[in-house]
């Protein structure tokens, strides 16, 4: 579902995908990676997220968590 609807996500849907330059790269063979390049900083996104947090000062789970998936073991929920 498209975040905030009932609305599926379409066969033909294209996303921006953030991945490591060893990804970016062909290195290990990634499905999906296409050569077009929205955004190139050369910045490791490990240091991009450290610094991301440290301007922010904390991180509260409640602004990432959405309640849209779950972990299941032959249709079981495993929490």
């Amino acid at each position: 579902m498209l975040p905030g609807t009932d609305t599926p996500v379409a066969d033909n849907a294209q996303f921006v995908v953030a991945v490591n330059n060893y990804r970016r790269s062909g290195g290990g063979n990634f499905p999906g990676i296409v050569k077009t390049q929205v955004y190139n900083a050369q910045q490791e996104i490990r240091q991009l997220l450290i610094d991301w947090a440290q301007a922010r000062g904390s991180i509260d789970p409640a602004d990432f968590f959405q309640p849209n998936w779950r972990l299941v073991r032959e249709g079981v929920p495993v929490f």
